[in-house]
C-alpha cells in the first residue's frame, strides 16, 4: 500500500493492523556522466516498493532532497545541496506527523553517503529526538515498568534508519562486502538493472581515463545481472527484519 493512494479508512485500518511505514531517503546529485542526477533515491525507493511486493507495510513518498557538500558537481550537473538544518527540521516534523497517524514502527532506507554522512546523522537526530520527548512525557524512572506496562513497548524500536545494505545476509559463497560505492561499478549496475533508460554507459568515453576520479574508475565494469543479485540480497534483508 502507498500512503498517498490511500483514504482515510484505509489508514485507520492499517494503523490498527500495526502496519509498518517504510520510506526511502536519498539526494539529487551528480553521479558521474552516465547516471542519473537521482541515483541515490532511486535505489532507496526500489528497495522499498520492493519490499512492499513481500510483506504487508505502508510505503510514504521517497525525502529526495538532502545535504551532499557539493562534493560531486555542483548546480550546473543538477546537484542540490541541501542545508542539513531545515532538512532536519522537516524530517522531524514529518516524522512526528506519521507518529500521530499512528504509526507505531516506522523503517528510513536511507542511500547516501553511508550512515555517517550529514543525511543520515540528521535522520537520525530526528529520530532520536523524537523518542527522547516521547519519553520525557512518562516521567521518570519509566526503565523500572515492565516493556508491556509501558505506553509503547517498542520505544527503541519505532524509527529505525538503515542503508539498504544494513540486513543483507551474505551467503557462503560471497562473503561481500556489497560494492556501492558512489557512480562506480556497484550503484551503475543497480541502476542499469532497476530503469536501465536512464543510464548511458557511452559517456563514461568523455572523461578522459587519466581525469576520471577514483570513484568512477570501475563503474565500466558493471553488469546488471549482477546488479540485481545484490538487490534481491537487500530486499531480502529489509522483508526479513520488517517481517520480525
Amino acid at each position: 500500500m502507498y500512503l498517498t493512494r490511500m483514504r482515510p479508512e484505509q489508514i485507520r485500518a492499517a494503523v490498527k493492523d500495526g502496519l509498518p511505514l517504510i520510506m526511502a531517503a536519498g539526494v539529487v546529485e551528480y553521479h558521474g556522466p552516465h547516471l542519473p542526477i537521482g541515483t541515490d533515491v532511486m535505489l532507496a525507493d526500489y528497495i522499498c516498493t520492493e519490499v512492499e511486493k513481500q510483506c504487508p507495510c505502508v510505503v510514504a513518498p521517497p525525502i529526495s532532497f538532502g545535504p551532499t557538500l557539493s562534493w560531486a558537481g555542483g548546480p550546473q550537473d543538477g546537484e542540490i545541496d541541501f542545508d542539513p538544518a531545515p532538512f532536519y527540521a522537516y524530517v522531524k516534523e514529518l516524522l512526528k506527523r506519521f507518529r500521530m497517524i499512528g504509526f507505531k514502527r516506522i523503517y528510513i532506507v536511507q542511500h547516501h553517503q553511508g550512515m555517517e554522512g550529514l543525511q543520515a546523522l540528521s535522520l537520525r537526530r530526528a529520530a532520536a529526538e523524537l523518542t527522547r520527548e516521547e519519553t520525557l512525557e512518562w516521567g521518570h524512572s519509566w526503565g523500572w515498568k515492565a516493556m508491556e506496562e509501558l505506553p509503547n513497548p517498542l520505544v527503541f524500536e519505532t524509527i529505525q534508519v538503515g542503508g539498504i545494505d544494513k540486513y543483507v545476509a551474505y551467503p557462503p559463497d560471497n562473503a561481500g562486502p556489497m560494492p556501492i560505492g558512489h557512480a562506480g561499478k556497484g550503484e551503475t549496475q543497480m541502476i542499469q538493472h532497476i530503469d536501465p533508460l536512464t543510464v548511458h554507459m557511452e559517456a563514461l568515453g568523455s572523461i578522459a581515463r587519466e581525469q576520471l576520479p577514483e570513484w568512477l574508475l570501475d563503474a565500466a565494469e558493471a553488469d546488471p545481472a549482477v546488479g540485481k543479485y545484490w538487490l534481491d540480497l537487500c530486499v531480502d534483508g529489509w522483508v526479513r527484519t520488517i517481517k520480525q
